[in-house]
């Protein structure tokens, strides 16, 4: 503005707040250089201990010295007169002028005014031309040329400065003359002070804005009862003029009190502004009145009648309060003034109330209202709009008068309602009826939207709400708009349904008059959307009044009925609440705020987090309910709920037996992490807003939209409060992954935003990424309009322990420099801690305890680890709390405690933050190179503001500021940042690509260097139509798919790494854009208003799309191709004479791709050619396919989702392949070959995705080499184990040689730092996924001197999180014993109490390697625990170990590990040997450590089956273990099995690392259906544990039926185990008969063996009648070697059985059993 008014132009500009403040530098320049021109401000507040975007004198008080004359006006009227007085002052004066009114107050209220025509502005810019040459003549130009802006010394500078004087001096005097001017051209009169009242008026009161039409009406009003009062409006502010405030006043000797009211607060001055200056000029005026200064109207606060009449109070009081504020209860200063309300409107005017809900549309159709009944009646009309802090979804309240005089007085209505309508019946219950009906009259109108019936009313009112209405004797009228809206296609819009009804009740205009002008509003405001939305909304006018009724009540009962006012609205909580809650939170989230007292607010404006949890709006009409049978437990509807009221809860069997009954659930699939837990989604009915996205998301359709009330009928409030109650069992997964992440409790939870809003699923996905060390800066914008909110704040802390997000906002502008401001402190204090740390150990150490010195200094190497910092910190705390005492150094290190935990530090806002204002900061702080992380949330408009259009809007889109379709393309953000090359940038949109967004934000989280990513946020401002936001994903989701909105990464690390650091994560355009466009109304609107510029912008954007997507595949296809011919394990390089292999994945976690790319790097170290590595969609089109494949063979490796579907990147593969239009050979000549990922325990579709590629391609006439390979996630190892036996077979069909080998020691996966002389607390290295459970009972069961060694091994629960099922098992992970270790150590001549870190230099190790490694261990604890060295050998070991060895010992192991070897390679296994024994054999192999750990593999866990019922025996689970022994072949000393060694040698109050392995039973889901069992040795392990189930549910009265069970054993009197329990199992009535078989005893042996199939045979009605009379279940436990004799002797005794229903011939037997088992019926658990 400055550049365009220096060189003579007419420039002015509307700004406020913010906005205003950061032109004050220019501000002091224009008005230096004497340069005309007009700023017009709605004064609003300005940001200090709070934003606030309502209005008050702030900022206006904050620019009052920089030079600027400034004009107030306190209406509306005057606003616009008051902007033409300014502008002819400035050009007449050459004073810059702020013409200002009240922000909000004035601003947007509305009332029916007198405008200029155009022809007044001509004619005025003609009578001013002489000041408008003079201007143009003192502007820059070379024709006249001077010099502006120099630099002044001192001699000089300050007379300059005076000079200005009588310009100043002279602008009152041109504002008066403006004033005439304005006279002339419309009657309307104005002075530059304005007194109103009594000419002798005793008590003044002092004011500037609306606040002065408050006080106008009620002098008015009070007459002659107020004759001795006045007010003073002041309009010139600056310059002040004495000379006319004095002359305005009344006989100053007659004044004895004046009360100056601030629309402001100045903290640090006596008084505010305009006090000091009333003082001054009474006082120069020998005025000796008494002046008292107060404050009102702060941030919008309401200033009514009542307050006016209690300023003037306090002034006639003998000693008034000075300062006063009023509109509160300041009960820390006590300068409040009690206040009353007052209705003071002038006579015959109407006043009505509307309650309605944000984007319900009932503002805009009030809005329309004031505009029928102003332009259509001789009323006069004002109308504001009050909102709650909530976005779209929140509680709107119109307030409306019209009357035959002009309205003044700028308040809402709290008294003298004559109408009130609550358009959401939620409200009813909600709001106490005091809030709602106390403004109403007696005998006003009420008007309710619900589907009440009058009989309903009595129980669907609240006591309080019926003895109001009849107290006050309303006419109550009902309406049911909503089921109206449905019925004529409106949806949820009422607002036009409402509008007419209130048309037909007030009595405004006459009905059919102003249903005809309703009419024509709407088709005015629609016509933009179209002929079918005008239609709808006329057809819902004309059904309004068909469907209004008069309510009949009991006027009299209702009005005198006995009942608590307050009570009934006390919102039901499963816990008492906080104080904090009740008093503070409940009444602002109630519209209740304006009770609260200075002294419940902090002053600096903090407030605790997790506000929104006790909101409970209860505002859906509809929830969604999920149907547990069609659940895939994907959590994709968790992941994209814009307010986190959908959730996955995993519940253990105890806690699922205290779950409501309506708390429906299935076993959690997944793999063993899932083992013993149960899974249900489930909705809060009270947080939900009703957007339907998760049900539009879902991929399966288990979510149904429910009425709200109708889902707390069944239950679903409580099963809410339940799953509240259950422990989050986040830790267990990963946080980094879609399924994993949505398990971690959501720190941002039921926000203010918008129903469907799409920014809140990323920032949610933020807080449970790395939610407990987040600290966020958030630009001013919506989200932190929904995020930031006192009183709604929604970011919450973790239940467990209390972290949470740590959210600050500074301003809109500085959002980038705060947030690197925020960076680079905690790095100086984190940098500070460090030196406390190493000065405590260096001067301290000795007085701390070991395990602190331990932790401190695994802090000093881990600190820049934020998951081990935070692991750290937890365990330090403590620690520091206790010992700090003990040295000055630690409690230095105390101090500074919470920085030990290194904070994930993150920028959140908007687009028009980053691409606009802020965007020079976000470049000056990824240039920085600090790892700052920016979150830009990209709506493409300014949503929070309105919909103005940014440099992020798309070219053709229709916003605000572009209205003919902006014609610019829009700003590329991302390539911008990628230009600098050390920023990692990722664009994404979760609902087209959830795993991509996941992996971005991790990636980007762990990036060291600064971060920014992109996320695509529809919003409400893009107007969808039908949908609305509830297809919200599916628009992320088709965005992509048509090349609208890109998706990719570009990873600055992967360059270091030899890779292409761009990943295009859209390779494939598939979808139309041009259809995408018409889906919504910012582009379909200009299409209707001007097709042909339409046409061509959007013409346009689809072009620069096409050939922005193909730059992306460009960009990623030239730098993939020069990296790959340099990859750093050669691919490229490979020799071989196999074919090439081009290898396809499809994946949805992410784990087949990193299965895919380590499959790639073993085939380059065996010489054969990987040509290409891609996800399956590449090659959806199957010429690419063909292409590809061309002389090469084809890996496809798929994984399955859920019950059977495709992965996201491999969906469009299978569209392609599977069409019926291709033809029937056209893979002809294709090789390939198949490995397959899935979870077997979805058994109708284990990997239904790769089995159904398989069978296509070779119905296509492709050829398969190989039979598929199978990764199962709930085998031993995952998919490792069928991964390892199918690679064998696959190498040999693609005769791959043998990896190249010269014989030198490979690269160590390792590498090893040793730390001498630091300090290790005894610490146990426990493996992810498990827990540590204390031994508590380790029982040998059989004799002493008996041959074998059974035991009873128990292990503690207490306090553990280990929940399990029946049936399942446990992985133990045993420990190589003392003896053993120390031999090994003494033989690799190593100090086991070094203590060292081991970094993981190899993407290939494994998981528990990595995890196992998060800290410092010591050398003794990896051969004790981690090293599988007492195992049994492979080949490969003998050649790994030669590497190390003398030239002797080297030839020999390389000989054994040969085919030519194999003789010898028998002998040695007849021998039993183990790692370390082969080391012994051949003493010249010593391999360093880094290299042992390469070579020797992990300790595996074994698995045992659990022998107790969790709810029988609870806090503990039991196993049956037989110490497995054996003598060599060879001969030689008894071998123990490695974990058995360690169970038997293990001593009471261990701890031993566990897991739960899912069971392989299936159990009958009636507990009366009989079950049959056999167990063989300690097989009898998991059959103790059902029939311990079947006793704890007959201790709860629950029916049990039969148990038979068929025990085998060697001898009876030594290993029939649990004698006694299977007494008291028979006395107790569940097991029915036990069967024994004992294989040893006498008299059949010798020389008879006796096995349970014999039992089986001897009584086979036990077997018959309870299996096919009864439909029983049958149960195998035991060696597998026993499996075909069972299974036939179970067929011969339903063959025996005979008779109807039974098989006749062994063929129907053997039919029988296949379809036995296939019903489930048959379950095994063999080994």
């Amino acid at each position: 503005m400055h550049g365009a008014l220096s060189v003579g132009s007419l420039a002015t500009t509307f700004t406020a707040s913010q906005g205003l403040l950061l032109m004050i530098p220019n501000m002091y320049k224009i008005a230096g250089e004497l340069t005309p021109c007009v700023m017009h401000v709605p004064a609003r507040a300005v940001a200090g201990q709070a934003l606030s975007i309502f209005g008050d004198q702030n900022d206006i008080q904050a620019v009052r010295s920089t030079g600027f004359a400034i004009l107030f006006g306190s209406t509306v009227q005057e606003a616009l007169d008051l902007a033409l007085a300014s502008h002819i002052a400035t050009l007449r004066s050459r004073i810059p002028f702020v013409h200002t009114f009240d922000g909000f107050r004035t601003s947007h209220e509305i009332q029916k005014v007198q405008a200029f025509p155009k022809d007044i502005f001509r004619k005025v810019v003609e009578l001013l031309a002489p000041e408008i040459d003079a201007h143009r003549a003192r502007g820059l130009n070379p024709n006249h040329p001077h010099a502006r802006g120099t630099a002044q010394c001192d001699d000089i500078y300050f007379q300059a400065v005076e000079a200005a004087n009588k310009y100043y001096l002279d602008v009152p005097k041109f504002v008066e003359e403006a004033f005439l001017w304005i006279e002339k051209i419309c009657g309307r009169k104005y002075k530059l002070y304005e007194y109103f009242g009594g000419a002798n008026a005793k008590y003044i009161i002092v004011i500037m804005g609306s606040g002065a039409g408050v006080v106008e009406e009620y002098l008015a009003k009070m007459g002659d009862k107020a004759k001795d009062c006045g007010v003073l409006q002041i309009r010139l502010y600056r310059p002040w003029s004495e000379k006319h405030v004095l002359a305005a006043l009344p006989t100053l000797s007659g004044i004895k009190a004046v009360a100056v009211c601030n629309k402001m607060k100045d903290p640090a001055a006596p008084g505010e502004p305009l006090y000091m200056d009333m003082c001054a000029t009474l006082q120069r005026a020998r005025c000796d009145a008494t002046i008292v200064n107060g404050r009102f109207g702060l941030s919008s606060k309401d200033f009514t009648p009542g307050m006016v009449e209690a300023v003037f109070k306090n002034l006639k009081s003998s000693n008034p309060q000075h300062p006063f504020t009023i509109g509160f209860d300041d009960d820390v200063t006590h300068f409040s003034l009690p206040y009353r309300s007052l209705e003071t409107v002038p006579a015959g005017t109407k006043q009505c109330i509307f309650w309605g809900f944000g984007s319900d549309g009932t503002v805009g159709a009030n809005k329309n209202t004031i505009k029928i009944i102003a332009q259509n009646t001789p009323l006069y009309a004002q109308g504001y709009f009050k909102y709650d802090a909530l976005k779209s979804g929140g509680v709107t309240m119109s307030h409306l008068r019209f009357g035959p005089t002009p309205l003044k007085g700028s308040y809402l209505i709290d008294a003298g309602c004559d109408y009130l309508a609550i358009h959401k019946r939620e409200y009813i219950a909600t709001f106490f009826a005091s809030t709602l009906l106390g403004p109403l009259k007696e005998g006003g109108t009420l008007v309710l939207n619900c589907p009440w019936s009058d009989e309903d009313l009595e129980k669907a009112l609240p006591p309080p709400f019926r003895k109001i209405i009849g107290q006050k004797k309303l006419r109550v009228c009902a309406i049911d708009a909503s089921a109206v809206a449905k019925r004529t296609g409106m949806g949820k819009l009422i607002n036009n349904i409402m509008t007419a009804v209130f048309f037909e009740l007030s009595g405004v205009l006459p009905t059919e008059q102003a249903l005809a002008l309703l009419k024509d509003a709407v088709k005015k405001t629609y016509k933009n959307k179209g002929d079918a939305i005008v239609n709808q909304n006329i057809a819902a006018v004309e059904a309004a009044i068909a469907a209004l009724r008069d309510v009949k009540y009991p006027l009299e009962s209702w009005a005198s009925q006995d009942c608590d006012m307050f009570s009934f609205y006390e919102k039901p909580r499963a816990e008492k609440p906080a104080e904090y809650v009740t008093e503070i939170l409940d009444k602002v989230q109630m519209m209740r705020g304006e009770e609260l007292k200075v002294s419940q607010l902090e002053a600096d404006g903090a407030v605790p987090l997790s506000q929104t949890r006790y909101a409970k709006r209860g505002v859906a009409e509809c929830v969604p309910i999920v149907d547990m049978d069609k659940c895939i437990q994907c959590n994709v509807c968790s992941a994209i709920c814009p307010h986190a009221v959908i959730r996955p809860f995993l519940l253990s069997s105890v806690e699922l037996l205290e779950a409501p009954k309506t708390f429906d659930t299935r076993k959690a699939t997944g793999g063993n992490a899932y083992a013993g837990l149960h899974y249900r989604i489930q909705a809060s009915p009270q947080d939900c807003t009703g957007c339907e996205v998760c049900t539009n998301a879902c991929p399966v359709g288990a979510l149904s939209m429910v009425s709200r009330l109708q889902t707390l009928d069944q239950g679903h409030g409580k099963n809410w409060d339940y799953a509240m109650t259950i422990p989050n069992r986040g830790k267990r997964f990963d946080a980094n992954s879609l399924k994993g992440s949505q398990f971690q409790e959501p720190l941002l939870e039921f926000s203010g935003a918008c129903e469907g809003c799409g920014e809140t699923p990323y920032a949610k996905l933020v807080t449970q990424m790395f939610g407990k060390r987040l600290i966020v800066a958030n630009a001013t914008g919506c989200s932190s309009i929904w995020g930031g909110t006192a009183g709604w704040v929604p970011y919450a802390k973790s239940k467990e322990g209390g972290k949470g997000t740590a959210w600050g906002n500074s301003l809109f502008e500085d959002n980038a420099e705060y947030g690197l401001g925020q960076f680079l402190a905690v790095k100086q204090r984190r940098r500070l801690l460090r030196d406390r740390i190493e000065a405590a150990i260096a001067r301290a150490g000795s007085s701390m305890s070991l395990g602190m010195r331990s932790l401190l200094e695994q802090w000093l190497e881990f600190s820049e680890d934020g998951i081990i910092s935070e692991r750290l910190s937890d365990e330090l705390g403590p620690l520091l709390e206790a010992e700090q005492s003990k040295a000055k150094e630690i409690a230095e290190v105390y101090r500074l405690k919470d920085m030990i935990t290194k904070p994930s530090m993150w920028m959140f806002g908007g687009d028009g933050w980053a691409n606009d204002i802020g965007f020079g900061g976000i470049d000056h702080a990824i240039a920085s190179g600090n790892p700052v992380k920016i979150m830009v949330m990209d709506t493409e408009v300014y949503s929070n503001t309105g919909g103005q259009s940014s440099k992020a809007t798309p070219m053709g889109a229709v916003a605000k500021f572009a209205q003919a379709g902006r014609e610019q393309k829009k700003k590329d953000l991302g390539a911008m940042a990628m230009a600098y090359q050390h920023v990692y940038v990722a664009s994404v949109a979760i609902g087209a690509n959830y795993k991509q967004t996941v992996e971005a934000f991790s990636e980007a989280e762990k990036y060291d260097g600064p971060a920014l990513l992109i996320c695509y946020a529809p919003c409400i401002e893009h107007r969808f139509f039908k949908t609305g936001l509830s297809a919200m994903s599916l628009d992320q989701r088709d965005a992509v798919e048509c090349g609208y909105w890109p998706l990719y990464r570009f990873n600055p690390a992967l360059r270091k790494q030899g890779q292409n650091p761009f990943l295009l994560d859209s390779k494939k355009v598939t979808g139309d854009v041009m259809k995408f466009l018409s889906r919504q109304n910012r582009y379909a609107q200009l299409v209707r208003s001007n097709p042909g510029v339409a046409e061509k912008l959007q013409g346009q954007l689809s072009v620069y799309l096409k050939e922005r997507h193909q730059a992306l595949r460009d960009k990623a296809a030239e730098e993939l191709k020069q990296d790959v011919s340099s990859l750093k394990d050669g691919l490229a390089k490979a020799t071989s004479n196999c074919e090439p292999i081009v290898i396809a994945f499809g994946s949805d976690t992410g784990v087949t791709e990193q299965v895919a790319k380590k499959f790639a790097g073993m085939c380059s170290e065996r010489g054969v050619v990987v040509r290409r590595i891609c996800d399956l969609d590449e090659m959806s089109e199957l010429d690419d396919l063909k292409g590809a494949a061309k002389d090469a063979l084809l890996v496809v490796m798929c994984s399955t989702c859920g019950h059977g579907d495709f992965p996201q990147n491999s969906g469009l593969f299978w569209s392609s392949v599977s069409a019926s239009t291709v033809a029937p050979k056209e893979l002809e000549g294709l090789r390939f070959c198949s490995f397959a990922m899935g979870d077997r325990s979805y058994h109708d579709s284990f990997c239904e995705a790769a089995k159904k590629i398989e069978a296509r391609m070779l119905e296509l006439g492709a050829k398969s080499i190989l039979e598929m390979g199978i990764g199962d996630d709930r085998d031993e190892d995952k998919w490792e184990t069928g991964f390892t036996a199918w690679l064998p077979k696959f190498w040999a069909a693609i005769k791959a040689p043998e990896p190249q080998d010269d014989g030198t020691p490979k690269a160590p996966l390792f590498d090893i730092r040793y730390h001498e002389g630091a300090a290790l607390a005894p610490s146990q290295i426990v493996p992810p996924g498990t827990q540590l459970l204390t031994i508590r009972e380790n029982k040998r069961m059989t004799p002493s001197d008996y041959e074998r060694d059974i035991r009873h091994f128990s292990l503690s629960t207490d306090d553990v999180d280990f929940p399990f099922d029946l049936g399942d098992a446990v992985a133990i992970y045993p420990e190589n014993l003392d003896d053993d270790v120390e031999a090994a150590l003494k033989f690799l001549e190593l100090e086991g109490d070094k203590v060292i870190t081991v970094n993981c230099i190899s993407p290939n190790v494994s998981e528990r390697h990595r995890r196992s490694f998060e800290q410092r261990v010591t050398v003794r604890q990896i051969l004790a625990t981690m090293l599988d060295l007492f195992g049994r050998p492979s080949k490969s070991f003998c050649n790994d170990l030669a590497r190390f060895a003398g030239t002797a010992d080297a030839k020999a192991l390389r000989r054994l590990a040969s085919p030519e070897g194999a003789d010898e390679w028998a002998t040695l296994m007849e021998t039993c040997p183990s790692f370390f024994d082969i080391m012994n054999k051949y003493k010249s192999a010593k391999p360093p450590l880094e290299q042992l750990l390469s070579i020797v593999p992990l300790m595996k866990p074994r698995i045992y089956s659990i022998a107790s019922d969790a709810h029988y025996a609870p806090g503990q689970v039991d196993f049956t273990v037989v110490i497995n022994q054996w003598k060599p072949k060879a001969g030689g000393e008894l071998k123990t099995g490695l974990c058995t060694k360690f169970i038997q040698a293990a001593a009471v109050g261990k701890k031993v690392p566990c897991s739960v392995v899912c069971g392989t039973f299936n159990f009958p889901a009636e507990d009366t259906t009989p079950m049959v069992m056999v167990g063989l040795g300690t097989g009898i392990a998991p059959i103790r544990s059902f029939v311990q189930d079947k006793l704890y549910k007959k201790s709860k009265g629950i029916k049990t039926g039969p148990m038979i069970v068929f025990y085998g054993c060697r001898r009876y009197q030594e290993e029939l185990l649990y004698k006694e329990e299977w007494e008291m199992y028979k006395r107790e009535g569940v097991l029915t008969s036990l069967v024994g078989a004992f294989q040893f005893d006498k008299p059949h042996y010798p020389p008879k063996q006796i096995f349970v199939s014999d039992k089986m045979a001897e009584q086979p009605e036990l077997i018959s009648e309870n299996l096919l009379d009864k439909g029983g279940y049958f149960f195998m436990c035991g060696p597998a070697v026993a499996t075909p004799s069972v299974q036939k002797a179970l067929k011969a005794a339903v063959l025996k059985k005979g008779g109807a229903g039974a098989p006749k011939t062994e063929v129907e037997a053997d039919k029988w059993f296949q379809d036995f088992m296939a019903a489930g019926r048959y379950s095994e658990e063999s080994y």
